[in-house]
């Protein structure tokens, strides 16, 4: 039976590659001691997929999403809800204060409230039931449901929808998207950052537990995000690739260890993993001074509503 594209709907998809679930499973318990055994049920190997009308790569079936147990219990890790991050900051710059703006997935609302502090108009979608607790603890008006959900009764009243580290989570990319555009008023803007498969960080081969199933059901490169507008009724504005950062440098240090052991990978500068793998291609005097300019985790891509 042909394998439908989560965003266009087509059969044109090309099977990349299949994981044994028990890999995933494994690794689940090793790196993040979590039991995730039940996602997998009946499910021998987890499929990845081609969209080769846009280039998105997505995991298969699509059942094999994170439940609201699964995102209270990956919370626990300090590092999982930042409360800034470098998208943050970009996001912030290009909302005017008399706009008003919807974040999906909001998480505790760090985001909102800085909005807020500037007299931004804001509210947010968060299902972690957790979280909303905290973000209505701190006077946010924020809603436990979907976009899909609350999109049918807030059609064209906001003026941004923004999500940040969302997209890759969800598996039915189309209805997603088109709940985002319903709840934008003509010419509003959707920004939308995912994280980079394409940048060395994650495109290098080394382990990365969170970047398959449950936790993300797809894998973005700029090339597929801007493939949206040729599929939704929106124009990209502008594409914005993130530096790489030093709160990343677990994947970095992840990297090194693959690349070249351990004990040689914790003796290396940060960021080392990066050093580590430009340094079989260009020798690490090379390496150490294009690390600077790589590429990092994530990227954020804004879409302009057509009228």
């Amino acid at each position: 039976m042909p394998i439908q594209s989560p965003i266009t709907g087509s059969d044109n998809t090309t099977l990349e590659r299949e994981i044994p679930s028990r890999e995933i499973i494994d690794a689940y318990q090793k790196e993040l001691g979590m039991d995730v055994s039940h996602f997998f049920a009946g499910i021998e190997a987890v499929s990845v997929y081609t969209c080769r009308d846009t280039g998105y790569r997505f995991y298969h079936p699509l059942t094999l999403a994170g439940d609201d147990a699964f995102y209270q219990e990956v919370e626990k890790f300090p590092w999982y809800y930042m409360d800034w991050k470098w998208e943050h900051g970009v996001a912030d710059g290009l909302i005017q204060k008399d706009e008003s703006v919807l974040e999906i997935g909001c998480a505790r609302g760090s985001f909102l409230k800085k909005l807020r502090e500037r007299g931004v108009h804001v509210e947010g979608l968060e299902m972690n039931t957790k979280a909303l607790e905290e973000c209505r603890a701190a006077g946010l008006t924020v809603h436990p449901d979907s976009i899909e959900g609350f999109s049918a009764s807030k059609k064209g009243m906001y003026d941004v929808v923004c999500s940040f580290q969302v997209l890759e989570h969800v598996p039915h990319v189309r209805e997603y998207l088109e709940a985002s555009l319903a709840v934008l008023k003509p010419g509003g803007r959707m920004i939308v950052s995912v994280p980079n498969n394409d940048s060395l960080v994650l495109s290098s081969g080394g382990p990365d537990t969170l970047n398959a199933p449950p936790h993300h059901m797809g894998l973005w490169d700029p090339n597929s995000l801007i493939a949206l507008q040729r599929y939704f009724n929106m124009t990209i504005e502008g594409l914005y690739l993130e530096p790489l950062q030093e709160y990343h440098a677990g994947f970095a240090s992840k990297i090194a260890s693959a690349a070249i052991g351990t004990k040689v990978a914790d003796k290396l500068p940060l960021p080392h993993g990066l050093v580590a793998k430009l340094a079989g291609r260009f020798g690490y005097t090379a390496a150490s001074a294009l690390a600077p300019h790589i590429v990092g985790h994530s990227m954020i891509a804004v879409f302009t509503k057509n009228g």
